[in-house]
C-alpha cells in the first residue's frame, strides 16, 4: 500500500496537500462488511485486501488525488481532478463501479463493497477539518441508506443543519451581504480566446458553506425571496459588466441564467434598460440563459418579452439543450442565439459513437437554424479536438478555468487566451497512425515511414488512438486485427462513424475472412494488408491511400 499513511483532522501532510488547493473533494470510503472478511479469512488477508483497495482507489485518482487510512476499514480520498469536482456524484459513482471490481488478493479472488460520504470544500465545508466531518456524516447517512452508496451533505438535511435554521439564514442572505456572484469564461474553439464569461450565483451561508442555486433557490422560491435575489444579481452582473467595459473589455460577453419566473414579471426589461442606462453598460454585452422548460410553457408575455431583448441586441441561449425536454419543434418559435450541447453529451464524445452523433447533430442544427453552438463540461484535450473538427464555436469547462470571484478573474481575462497551446496542435498534412499491440512491429513500421515525410504517430492501445485522433488531424491509420482491447475490424469500423474521412488500413498476419469482408463492405476499410509485409509495396499502399484521401477532399 504505497505512500498509505494514518490520517488525523490536524494532520499536516493533508493541511499541507490542501494549501495548494482552494477546492477540493473530499471522499470518505469505507469497506462495507469488513468485519466478516476479517472474521472468514484471518487478519493477514483482509489487511492486503485493504491494501488492494487502497492501491486501487489510488490508482482511480491519479494524478490529481491522494488516499489516506482513517480508522479500521476506512480510507480518505482527496483530489482536485476537474470531473471530481464538477460531477462529485457521478465520480463516487465510478470509483463504487471501480471497486465493485473483481479483487486479486491471492490465493483468493475478492469482491468488495464500500460506501461513500462526500465533502466538497468550500461548498460543503470551508476547510479540511469541516470537510472530514461533513465527509463523515455523509458516509453515516449513505450507511444507514444501504450497501454500496455514496452520499453529500445536503442543506437540507438533518445531519448538515435544520430546515427552520436554513430558512431563516437565507431569509437575511441579501441583507447580510452573504451573496456572492463567481464567473466562469467560455472560449471561442478556433482559437482560445475568452469570448465571454458566465455569472454563477452562490451563496456564503452563516456556517462557512459555499452553497450553489440548486441548494437554496427552490426554497428561496417558495419564500417569496425571488425578486429581491434576482435584482441584486442584476445589480451585480451590471457592475462587474462596467468595470470590465472600463478596463477595455468591452466585447465581452457576460451570460446570466433567467428563471421562467423571472421572464413572467412585467417590468423585467424595463427594469434592466434602467440599470442598464444608469451604468452606461450596453444591452449587447449581454446573453440571457434560458431553461428548455421556460420552452415548454410557450406562453406568448414570454416569447414577446424575449424578442424585445433579442431586439436591444441582447443573446438568449437554451442551456443544457438535449435534457430537458423540449422538441425541437420549440426551437424556431424563440428568437435563440446560441444552444448549449449539455455536460452529459461531452464527456465521452471523442470515443464513444452516440455522444459523438449526438454532438455532431446538435452543432448540424444549429448552423441549420443560424444559431451558434457552445459545448459544457470540456475537460480533455481529446474533448477539445472532436467539438473542434466537429466545428463547435465555443467551449466551456474546468480544462480552461472554474468558476472564479471577479478579483480572481481579472488577470486572466486580460490575457485574452485560455490555452492556445490546446488550438495550435494538429494541423501537420499527411499523419499517419499506427496501433498496433506489440511494441515491436510499431517500432518497425515507424522505421519503414520514418523517410516518407509523414507525420507519425504510434499506439499500442486503443483508448490512446482514439485520443490521438481527437487531438490530430490524421488522415490514414494503420491497424493490426489481433489486438487485446478491439479488434482491427471492430476498431477500424468505431473510427469511421466518428472520422468517416479517414482513409483505414488493416495490417495484420492473421486472416479472418468473414470479419474482414464485413467490414470492407460496410466501408470501414479502405484496404487489407497482410504481415511480414513488403516495405516497398507497404509504403505504395500508403501513398496511394493518403492520395485517395486528397482526391476525395
Amino acid at each position: 500500500m504505497t505512500g498509505l499513511s494514518w490520517l488525523g483532522a490536524e494532520d499536516p501532510g493533508l493541511r499541507e496537500w490542501f494549501a495548494a488547493r482552494p477546492r477540493a473533494l473530499f471522499a470518505e470510503i469505507a469497506l462495507d462488511r469488513f468485519v466478516g472478511l476479517v472474521d472468514g479469512l484471518g487478519e493477514e488477508t483482509a489487511g492486503r485486501a485493504l491494501a488492494a483497495a487502497a492501491d486501487r482507489i489510488a490508482a482511480f485518482a491519479l494524478p490529481a488525488g491522494r488516499v489516506w487510512r482513517l480508522r479500521g476499514a476506512c480510507l480518505l480520498l482527496a483530489t482536485d481532478a476537474p470531473a471530481a469536482l464538477e460531477d462529485p456524484e457521478g465520480f463516487a459513482a465510478r470509483l463504487l463501479e471501480e471497486l465493485a471490481a473483481p479483487l486479486a488478493v491471492p490465493p483468493y479472488t475478492l469482491r468488495l463493497n464500500a460506501s461513500i460520504g462526500l465533502a466538497l470544500v468550500p461548498e460543503d465545508a470551508s476547510g479540511p477539518a469541516a470537510a472530514l466531518s461533513a465527509a463523515d456524516r455523509a458516509l453515516y447517512a449513505a450507511q444507514r441508506s444501504g450497501v454500496g452508496r455514496s452520499r453529500r451533505p445536503s442543506p437540507w438535511s438533518a445531519e448538515a443543519r435544520s430546515v427552520p435554521d436554513f430558512t431563516r439564514a437565507l431569509a437575511q442572505a441579501l441583507e447580510r451581504d452573504e451573496l456572492a456572484l463567481h464567473y466562469q469564461p467560455f472560449v471561442d474553439a478556433a482559437d482560445g480566446r475568452i469570448a465571454g464569461v458566465e455569472a454563477l450565483l452562490r451563496w456564503r451561508a452563516p456556517d462557512g458553506c459555499l452553497l450553489a442555486p440548486p441548494q437554496f433557490l427552490p426554497r428561496a422560491e417558495q419564500l417569496g425571496l425571488m425578486r429581491g435575489i434576482s435584482g441584486w444579481v442584476l445589480d451585480r452582473v451590471i457592475a462587474d459588466a462596467r468595470h470590465w467595459r472600463r478596463a477595455g473589455l468591452d466585447d465581452l460577453k457576460i451570460a446570466v441564467k433567467v428563471s421562467t419566473v423571472q421572464l413572467l414579471e412585467e417590468d423585467l426589461v424595463d427594469q434592466l434598460e434602467l440599470r442598464l442606462a444608469r451604468a452606461d453598460v450596453a444591452f449587447d454585452q449581454f446573453e440571457i440563459e434560458l431553461s428548455e422548460s421556460t420552452l415548454l410553457r410557450d406562453i406568448e408575455r414570454i416569447r414577446e418579452v424575449l424578442r424585445r431583448l433579442r431586439s436591444y441586441g441582447v443573446g438568449l441561449t437554451l442551456d443544457d439543450f438535449g435534457v430537458g425536454g423540449a422538441g425541437l419543434v420549440q426551437l424556431p418559435r424563440y428568437p435563440l442565439s446560441k444552444i448549449k450541447i449539455d455536460r452529459d453529451f461531452v464527456g465521452e464524445v471523442a470515443h464513444d459513437q452516440g455522444q459523438a452523433a449526438i454532438a455532431r447533430a446538435i452543432i448540424a442544427m444549429g448552423r441549420q437554424l443560424h444559431l451558434k453552438v457552445m459545448a459544457e463540461g470540456v475537460e480533455t484535450e481529446a474533448q477539445v479536438g472532436y467539438l473542434r473538427r466537429a466545428d463547435c464555436d465555443q467551449l466551456q469547462g474546468y480544462l480552461f478555468c472554474g468558476p472564479l470571484p471577479p478579483a480572481e478573474l481579472d488577470p486572466l481575462l486580460h490575457q485574452r487566451y485560455l490555452r492556445p497551446e490546446l488550438f495550435a496542435k494538429g494541423s501537420a498534412s499527411r499523419t499517419l497512425l499506427l496501433v498496433d499491440d506489440e511494441e515491436n512491429v510499431l517500432r518497425a513500421l515507424q522505421r519503414v515511414f520514418r523517410r516518407e515525410g509523414y507525420r507519425v504517430l504510434a499506439t499500442s492501445r486503443v483508448a490512446e488512438a482514439f485520443e490521438l485522433l481527437a487531438s490530430n488531424e490524421v488522415q490514414v491509420i494503420v491497424s493490426d486485427q489481433r489486438m487485446s482491447e478491439l479488434s482491427g475490424t471492430e476498431f477500424l469500423g468505431r473510427v469511421k462513424e466518428l472520422y468517416p474521412r479517414t482513409m483505414r488500413l488493416i495490417l495484420s498476419g492473421y486472416t479472418d475472412l468473414a470479419s474482414v469482408t464485413e467490414a470492407i463492405n460496410r466501408g470501414a476499410i479502405y484496404r487489407y494488408l497482410t504481415k511480414p509485409w513488403n516495405e516497398d509495396e507497404l509504403r505504395h499502399h500508403i501513398r496511394e491511400a493518403f492520395r485517395t484521401w486528397e482526391g476525395l477532399g
